[in-house]
């Protein structure tokens, strides 16, 4: 299929033809070269980010996850992906509920993917519900969506430190939920993460006493 086709089904074909042009895409994007030629055409990408619009069919939404998630290693496609809307997208998904655990960790693996470039944490960063919405998901869908989300928060928060990131976790209760998931039966690689993460916000115990509930305190590694 040429890529003019493609965009063509991918704007304006049924369901299950969009399906199967996602796939026939994932399957050719087999190698580097391949993944590059494709995401040449900044329209076969605006198509494949415009399928993963949470007001899509499920189906159709995971298929483009799927098929992004292949097309995303290489550096160039994550930066064309980022300037495309892609983490606004994410952060709309991973924010609703409703979705199957599948389609949420696709869409924290598509995350964790784009995290790994600077265009792709400062979209992050900036987008003012993403980081919420990454520690929804922690402890609440599967063990994968957990150990892929907590990925996310230490490619953001803890090279780079940056403040933004810093606050907007806070706010959304985070730190809670990192010493939840210290004290929770995840692998010594999350374990790892979530002391990186901690060492990050330097509470000392008086501080942390007043920002949460009584009940609470016993988990506190102090």
């Amino acid at each position: 299929m040429r890529n003019k086709s493609i965009v063509l089904v991918l704007q304006k074909g049924s369901s299950d033809s969009k399906i199967a042009s996602a796939r026939v895409l994932q399957f050719i994007a087999a190698d580097v070269e391949s993944k590059l030629l494709i995401g040449e055409n900044d329209g076969v990408l605006l198509e494949l980010v415009n399928l993963i619009a949470p007001d899509n069919d499920a189906a159709v939404i995971e298929s483009g996850l799927s098929c992004l998630i292949a097309l995303s290693t290489p550096k160039r496609n994550k930066t064309k992906l980022v300037n495309l809307g892609i983490v606004k997208t994410l952060s709309s998904i991973l924010s609703e509920s409703k979705w199957s655990v599948s389609v949420t960790e696709k869409a924290l693996k598509l995350l964790e993917t784009v995290s790994s470039s600077k265009e792709g944490r400062s979209a992050i960063c900036e987008d003012p519900n993403c980081l919420a919405a990454i520690l929804q998901k922690v402890l609440k869908v599967s063990a994968t969506a957990t150990e892929t989300a907590v990925t996310v928060l230490w490619s953001v928060l803890y090279p780079f430190r940056d403040q933004k990131a810093q606050e907007s976790v806070t706010k959304a209760n985070g730190l809670t939920k990192i010493l939840l998931l210290m004290q929770s039966n995840c692998s010594p690689g999350v374990r790892q993460m979530c002391a990186d993460l901690l060492k990050i916000f330097r509470v000392n115990s008086k501080s942390c006493l007043s920002c949460y509930h009584t009940e609470t305190t016993h988990i506190m590694p102090f």
